[in-house]
């Protein structure tokens, strides 16, 4: 049976005065590496923009190696997020949960 990964998908508008174009979709995903489940010690957050409406990649997801889950990856993620303009933790709102198979190349 396949893996499957939890999408956490995220919307920057990056300021209420910022036209949608300007807006930042993206995901984070605990991912499985190196023979480490997703969501254990040892596995990695995956960050990667991704496209409205589709959700697919937008770009090459960015890996926060060794940090195993959300919480203990947060300043990796928000060091890697602003570099994209992106405040997640004033401005980023959970706007959806994506399940999907972890073979999944998205486009």
């Amino acid at each position: 049976m396949e893996p499957t990964y939890l999408d956490q998908i995220y919307l920057d508008k990056c300021s209420d005065q910022s036209p949608s174009f300007n807006w930042v979709y993206y995901r984070l995903t605990s991912v499985d590496v190196l023979g480490n489940p997703a969501g254990t010690g040892g596995s990695t957050v995956q960050i990667c923009r991704v496209k409205w409406p589709s959700f697919g990649d937008k770009g090459t997801p960015q890996d926060t190696p060794g940090q195993g889950d959300l919480t203990p990856a947060f300043s990796v993620t928000n060091r890697v997020l602003a570099e994209w303009g992106v405040d997640h933790e004033n401005r980023g709102v959970l706007i959806g949960l994506r399940e999907r198979a972890a073979n999944i190349d998205q486009p």
